[in-house]
This record gives structure tokens, sequence and C-alpha cells, in this order.
């Protein structure tokens, strides 16, 4: 059950509760060590998911059995090691990546956890991609963690792509506390909203969706 409290918007968790929870059940090993390490030792963005986040994404595709999986965004390759983990052996990860040092580096990361064969880089803005991306059609899920103004639009063009009973995942749905009662800035703050808006009622419409209150938001929509 939920109090009037929480349910108004009261939260009753802490650093040090999140910090126990995480550790007790989304515990790191050495190929998530290396995928985080790298970032620092690289000057690349720490922005990857939490270990919670990449647990979320490892139960949801275990309670699927997904066996190919479209991901737009690669980073250092640590949310494609997560969701690895929630999938056989002989799974399959297509994973897209704008930046050229980030793939190396994600190519080095995923060759050194010896999952080198389980995964496929594509370079380049998934917006240009997507005749090479049909080509690995169709997928049991996709996880969008890339430039936000495009959600709407890479939600509806895998959507045809995605297997029935698939997923569509999209991290930072919250839009960094800007999704809704934010005054924009800029045509780009709008942009970004609007593709973020557009993503959230899109997945409303065509899937069975929920916005997961993790600190950044996920939205997941279930294909009917």
């Amino acid at each position: 059950m939920s109090d009037k409290d929480s349910r108004d918007g009261l939260e009753y968790k802490s650093s040090a509760i999140l910090d126990f929870v995480e550790k007790i059940h989304s515990p790191h090993d050495k190929t998530l060590d290396l995928a985080t390490r790298v970032l620092a030792e690289n000057e690349m963005p720490e922005i990857q998911i939490s270990a919670t986040d990449g647990k979320i994404l490892q139960l949801l595709l275990s309670m699927i059995n997904a066996k190919k999986v479209l991901e737009l965004g690669t980073l250092s390759g640590y949310s494609a090691l997560w969701m690895l983990k929630g999938m056989e052996k002989d799974g399959k990860i297509i994973t897209v990546e704008y930046e050229k040092k980030h793939a190396e580096i994600a190519k080095r990361v995923f060759e050194e956890s010896g999952v080198a064969d389980q995964v496929e880089i594509l370079l380049g803005a998934g917006m240009e991609l997507f005749e090479e991306i049909k080509k690995h059609a169709p997928f049991d899920a996709v996880f969008i963690d890339a430039d936000k103004e495009n959600y709407e639009n890479y939600a509806r063009f895998v959507f045809d792509l995605i297997n029935p009973g698939g997923l569509i995942i999209g991290d930072n749905a919250y839009l960094f506390g800007e999704l809704a009662g934010y005054e924009p800035q800029d045509a780009h703050d709008r942009e970004r909203i609007a593709g973020m808006q557009g993503f959230h009622k899109f997945l409303a419409k065509n899937t069975i969706s929920v916005c997961l209150p993790t600190p950044d938001g996920m939205a997941v929509g279930l294909k009917k």
C-alpha cells in the first residue's frame, strides 16, 4: 500500500537506503567495473545508467526471454552488459553509437568481457541508420538512451520491427526534470520536450505502458 503522503510526492528513499538496496540487489562484477572504469580513464562522460536501472533491464529482458535487442546509445557498453545478463548465451544485441571513440572503447570492453560475439556495434546517428537497423530486425526489445529530441521518432520507427510481446524501453524519461512544468529556454529545449512528451504519448497509445519512477524515469511499453 501507499499512504497519502507518498501519493502526494513524499519519498521515503535516502542515499543510505538506495546504497543498501543497490549493493544487495545489483552488485557489480568485473565486467561492469571495467565498463565504468574506462569512462574516467578515457575522459568520457559518466552518464551511464545506474546499477539498479541495469538490473531492471536484466529483469525485463529475462521475463520476456529476449533473444535479440536493439540499443540506441552504447557509451562504454555498460547497459549492454546488464542486458546480456538477462539473455541466454545465444542472445544478440545490436547497439548504435554516434561517437567513434565511444564505439571503439565499448568494443574493447565487450572483447575483454568475453561477449564480443554477442554484440554488433553500428557507428553513426540512429536517425541515419534505419535501413541498416532494419536488416537486423525483428527485435524482442529496444532500449533507447540517445538524443532525447528523437525519442518519439525512434519509437515510431522501431515499433514495426518489434515482435509481439516485445518491449520499448526509454531511459531519462523525466528529461532531467524538464518533461513537464518547465519553461523552455530556447528552440532546442522545446524540441527535446516535444520529442520526449511525444514518446510518452506514443507508448501510451500503442503499448501497455508505464513510467517507472527511477531517479531519471524509465518508460516501458509492452507491444500488444
